[in-house]
């Protein structure tokens, strides 16, 4: 790996600008941020040789993902064992040197006693290299992922949220799951959030809440059935000797499912993160109505998942994709609900129905 530094001209997407740059150095910092070039130099000074890749962006970015999800994009695209994003002053990181929890708790810290971006980049880094030489490498996924808006309530749930698996070798690579490649991009974030949130419900569960193990249960195999979808598509269509997707104008399958799960697994992903089903789970007297939130919210889960399977089905016998299931008429009275779906729409460029 390169020891130049990046503080790059943007020139396409904020993401494929990151991964461009740390595939030839431990950090990215985007033109947009003040005083990029004294900062990728002070966390290349600290990094040195580690595996370990940072990118910096501005609040800008955050139209086109979360920190979260961006570290779930750069973890799968880059070969370093840990990842740390800063979106604007919002640290995000993740690392599979490390056991659950133990990148996100280094970096929420070094975000709330930093006196600048800067500063809590270089400390986190620091730590995690501390932490690194001294914990036995878990030889899986690490989800510690800092988000702005979870702060205190990552915290206080310490369960740590797993990121897309940091590994060398591809998606296709791992057992009995189609290659990823197969899924749109307006899709893989949420399939990826809803992977590392099923990790983190599986925590929950081991002390004792089955309501969080099924959860977890239902999050991994929502996200593997949207895998398995989108793969079966296009490998109906390439049998058809057609290219990847029929056209829109044909009613093309792809373009309709890519534009129904991309809304539908952003608004479950919002249902089910650790501001509110996971929280609610946890800290149920901080809540109103707490069951009735969580029997919608299951229901919600369940709808999913089963039309999910139907759409499968439709694919083996050579049928249009039909979608019945609105998550608004299970999860949207919700405001927290509804505050977070106009906000999805708007950082997507459109408006939700």
């Amino acid at each position: 790996m390169s020891s130049e530094i990046h503080a790059n001209v943007d020139s396409g997407g904020y993401i494929d600008d990151a991964v461009a740059g740390l595939k030839t150095s431990h950090v990215w910092v985007s033109s947009e941020v003040a005083d990029a070039g004294a900062i990728a130099q002070a966390v290349q000074d600290q990094i040195g040789d580690a595996s370990v890749g940072v990118a910096v962006f501005s609040d800008n970015a955050a139209l086109e993902a979360s920190g979260r999800e961006i570290v779930s994009q750069l973890a799968a695209q880059t070969d370093y064992d840990t990842i740390i994003v800063a979106v604007g002053d919002d640290l995000s990181a993740g690392s599979r040197a490390l056991p659950s929890g133990e990148a996100m708790r280094i970096a929420n810290e070094a975000e709330a006693q930093a006196g600048s971006t800067q500063q809590a980049l270089v400390e986190t880094v620091q730590q995690v290299e501390d932490a690194s030489r001294t914990s036995p490498a878990t030889g899986g996924v690490d989800g510690g992922l800092v988000v702005g808006i979870a702060l205190a309530v990552a915290a206080l749930l310490a369960v740590g949220g797993g990121i897309v698996a940091l590994r060398r070798r591809s998606r296709s690579q791992r057992r009995g799951r189609p290659a990823s490649g197969a899924l749109p991009a307006e899709v893989r974030p949420h399939v990826a959030t809803l992977r590392e949130l099923s990790r983190e419900y599986a925590t929950v569960g081991a002390q004792g809440n089955p309501v969080a193990t099924e959860t977890a249960q239902q999050l991994t195999a929502i996200a593997t059935n949207t895998e398995e979808l989108f793969a079966r598509i296009d490998r109906r269509s390439g049998s058809r000797g057609g290219s990847r997707g029929r056209s829109p104008d044909g009613g093309g399958d792809r373009s309709l499912a890519e534009v129904e799960y991309a809304a539908k697994l952003g608004k479950l992903s919002a249902a089910v993160s650790r501001d509110y089903l996971l929280d609610i789970l946890a800290h149920p007297d901080l809540w109103d109505d707490p069951g009735e939130r969580t029997r919608e919210v299951q229901g919600a889960v369940e709808a999913v998942s089963t039309e999910l399977l139907e759409n499968i089905r439709q694919v083996n016998a050579s049928r249009g994709l039909h979608f019945q299931v609105s998550l608004d008429g299970l999860i949207g009275r919700r405001k927290e609900l509804q505050d977070w779906d106009r906000a999805f729409g708007s950082a997507s460029g459109g408006e939700t129905p």
